[in-house]
């Protein structure tokens, strides 16, 4: 009995130790590596910027790595020289030995070997990828090469072929208003006749109607104007009169979405030196309400000097974008308030920007949408009326990126353009942007409000779309 159990328990040591010569256990945690491969980076030769494979790892034997590396026309891609570096688990090791820098010109092969000893062949092939977006300057037209008699452009608009540019000689009705051009070439095709005195805004809907608003200056309230066409015979369609409760210079700035002459369309305008924004819905051209509903905006501290929102769609939940700007003249040195961006739902669960992304003031914006990817073009000014004004476009699908700082590692993916400065004296802070997107191209106009007609005028730039 003595000698079966000295058998037993030998076979049972060598049991154990056939089952356990066959793994590499962490002793400390019990883990058995047998993944090898996790993933792998490259890098360009002075960037920070990491890029991986398209699908983290484990891999199989034999699979391939396709990681896609920025280039582009003015910093092509140098395949021969990038710096990889291997994501490996425990215990694994891959050859060739990987350092300093390899040619990825053609596929190249590593073998990996994991914790268990079993081998694995991999390749890595290179996809020089462009940017998703790709930015050219069309052409900067100031006022008179535009023929604009007035330099203080206070509002624009783009829709189809057309690029309307308020033009108006405020103290007068009937002279020309707006003026009509073309938005590819910038030559003038038509001009628009102001409806009344005090104009300040020419706007677009989803449709291509052309909206004229008259701000309240002297009490006579916010009035909107509607022409079907260039041509057409201006319709007031709403008349918020001060004796309704219509504030100050309510209309300074303003922004329609959906048709107003079918379904459902929302009007926007705010006033300076308030807190509060006023909205409108028509329905089939007829306004729901003749009194505004009035939203206080809860994320501003206290009044604004100027602001503008803009509503993204005629649907019930849709979101809406905000720029608001508290400006006071002790702020020069800190520049603790100045201009925000913000995102929200009407039930305000909102979304800022970090406010180191912009300047002092957002004088406009406009945010556009292709392929799903969701944009944010906006004209901006530093504290001093004598700054000079930028346009820059930003990238917003993904709202965490709003947080970015210039020092983030991904915020060249979030800040996509910064213009060259323009213009010169800009008391009134008045500037607008206006994009027209057509299939995988976006065309953003701003306008470039000063005293200086050869300072002053229109700024245009096509932004391509490229699908990754």
């Amino acid at each position: 009995m003595e000698k079966y159990s000295i058998i037993k328990s030998i076979y049972l040591a060598l049991l154990c130790f056939t089952i356990f010569s066959c793994e590499t256990p962490d002793l400390e945690k019990g883990v058995t590596y047998n993944k090898g491969l996790l993933n792998f980076y490259l890098k360009i030769p002075g960037e920070s910027n990491e890029y991986g494979a398209s699908i983290a790892g484990p891999y199989k034997d034999g699979d391939t790595l396709f990681i896609k590396v920025p280039t582009s026309e003015e910093a092509p891609l140098d395949l021969t020289n990038l710096k990889p570096y291997a994501s490996l688990e425990n215990n694994s090791y891959v050859s060739p030995a990987i350092e300093g820098t390899m040619d990825f010109s053609y596929p190249v092969e590593i073998k990996v070997t994991d914790g268990l000893g079993v081998q694995r062949t991999h390749y890595i092939k290179v996809l020089p990828t462009p940017p998703k977006t790709r930015f050219n300057k069309m052409w900067f037209k100031n006022s008179i090469e535009l023929g604009l008699k007035f330099p203080y452009i206070s509002g624009i608009a783009v829709s189809g072929d057309n690029l309307f540019i308020h033009d108006a000689d405020i103290w007068n009705a009937g002279g020309v208003g707006v003026r009509v051009f073309d938005r590819i070439t910038a030559e003038q095709k038509a001009t628009i006749n102001s409806p009344t005195t005090f104009t300040m805004q020419v706007k677009t809907d989803d449709a291509g109607h052309i909206v004229i608003n008259r701000y309240n200056e002297y009490g006579a309230g916010f009035i909107l104007y509607l022409y079907e066409t260039i041509n057409s015979t201006p319709k007031e369609i709403l008349n918020f009169t001060a004796g309704d409760g219509c504030p100050y210079a309510l209309g300074i700035r303003m922004s329609v979405t959906g048709n107003l002459l079918e379904g459902k369309a929302f009007v926007y305008a705010t006033a300076p030196g308030t807190r509060e924004f006023y909205y409108w819905e028509f329905n089939n051209g007829v306004p729901v309400r003749k009194m505004p509903t009035i939203v206080k905006y809860p994320s501003a501290k206290e009044s604004w000097s100027f602001a503008s929102v803009k509503r993204e769609s005629v649907a019930d939940d849709s979101e809406h974008f905000i720029t608001y700007c508290i400006y006071d003249g002790n702020d020069s040195e800190d520049q603790k308030k100045g201009s925000r961006f913000e995102i929200f739902p009407m039930d305000m669960d909102l979304v800022q920007m970090n406010q180191k992304n912009n300047l002092y003031k957002i004088l406009g914006f406009d945010v556009f949408t292709i392929n799903g990817d969701k944009f944010l073009a906006t004209l901006e000014q530093g504290f001093w009326a004598w700054d000079g004004v930028v346009l820059k476009v930003f990238e917003i699908t993904n709202k965490n990126n709003l947080s970015l700082i210039p020092d983030d590692p991904e915020y060249k993916k979030f800040s996509l353009l910064e213009s060259d400065v323009y213009g010169e004296v800009n008391y009134n802070r008045w500037g607008d942007v206006s994009v027209k997107v057509d299939g995988n191209n976006a065309f953003i106009y701003a306008s470039i409000a000063c005293g200086a007609p050869d300072k002053s005028g229109i700024l245009a730039y096509k932004m391509t779309y490229l699908p990754q």
